[in-house]
């Protein structure tokens, strides 16, 4: 296989998310939101994110998360392109990327029973590539490894935005499972 740069695979994943028509969006959100999410989200407290125009939404798995019992977490982008976090709650914001945002509220991340966080594209062997600031990949870095008690790591992505392997380096947090509209896959490492 021919190494791919990652600035080439993450064009090329903004052109191909940018082509998606939005009925196609607009079902993928809901059939993310019909997955089992009390088995992966078994804990009291989970993270999500609100969705831009071209992810999957969350807007129905934020609502499916709260009807299980679920605190949903939200990002609060922050300097340094470090990540705060607040409860999703009616009180959104849009901040100045258009990302509609919580109030920051102190949130122990290690408690959460999963993190779920947007990806371009993912590896079916853990690897993540992002849209390049790494925020999501410092705040990972923070936290123990499911493995050893951590949340659980998961990507929401398309069915096409998965590959065997995507680009990746050192400082690239791993993920543990990824959900895309047709199923869920534990990661091979």
């Amino acid at each position: 296989m021919v190494s791919r740069s990652k600035d080439t695979v993450r064009q090329q994943s903004i052109e191909a998310r940018s082509a998606r028509e939005t009925s196609e969006i607009i079902a993928a959100g809901n059939a993310i939101a019909a997955h089992d999410w009390n088995m992966l989200c078994p804990g009291k407290l989970v993270t999500c994110f609100v969705a831009m125009a071209t992810e999957p939404p969350t807007s129905q798995l934020r609502d499916q998360l709260r009807a299980l019992g679920k605190s949903v977490a939200l990002p609060v982008m922050q300097a340094g392109n470090t990540l705060a976090w607040g409860y999703d709650d009616d009180s959104l914001t849009q901040n100045s990327y258009g990302i509609l945002e919580p109030n920051i509220s102190k949130i122990d991340l290690n408690s959460a029973s999963a993190i779920i966080i947007p990806a371009l594209r993912v590896g079916l062997d853990g690897t993540r590539l992002g849209r390049g600031a790494g925020y999501y990949d410092r705040a990972l870095a923070k936290l123990s490894p499911h493995s050893q008690g951590g949340p659980l790591r998961i990507c929401l992505v398309f069915d096409d935005d998965v590959d065997d392997s995507v680009p990746s380096e050192s400082h690239d947090a791993p993920i543990d499972v990824i959900v895309t509209p047709t199923k869920v896959t534990w990661v091979t490492t």
